[in-house]
């Protein structure tokens, strides 16, 4: 398991992208707002996803509507995937839910994660 420190790393890089790709979207359409540790991107009509930080399994959990995944960091594809082994991607999975819920196109620079 990794160490708590470098959780925290890959934490707040992670939440920095998805704050960054949302900087030019209009806030009427889609929010990003960081609040306990949460991030939570408000969508139209106030739909909102929720990134949660799992410390003790060193996850990152996100729930979106009725659905809910868990995420790892999987140090060689240098990425979160859920942990059902689907191959989600978190950023993949917000990007394309910003799309289907607000119709605004997004793109999380994965470069920003160390």
């Amino acid at each position: 398991m990794m160490d708590e420190k470098r959780y925290r790393q890959l934490l707040d890089d992670a939440f920095a992208a998805v704050d960054r790709a949302f900087e030019a979207v209009d806030p009427d359409v889609a929010e990003v707002s960081v609040s306990q540790g949460a991030l939570t991107i408000t969508y139209l009509e106030k739909q909102r996803l929720m990134l949660t930080p799992q410390p003790s399994p060193r996850q990152l959990w996100v729930a979106f509507r009725d659905r809910a995944w868990h995420f790892d960091w999987d140090e060689s594809r240098r990425s979160w995937l859920d942990d059902r082994g689907l191959g989600v991607d978190l950023f993949a999975l917000i990007e394309e839910t910003t799309r289907d819920a607000a119709g605004a196109t997004v793109q999380i620079a994965r470069a920003a994660l160390r």
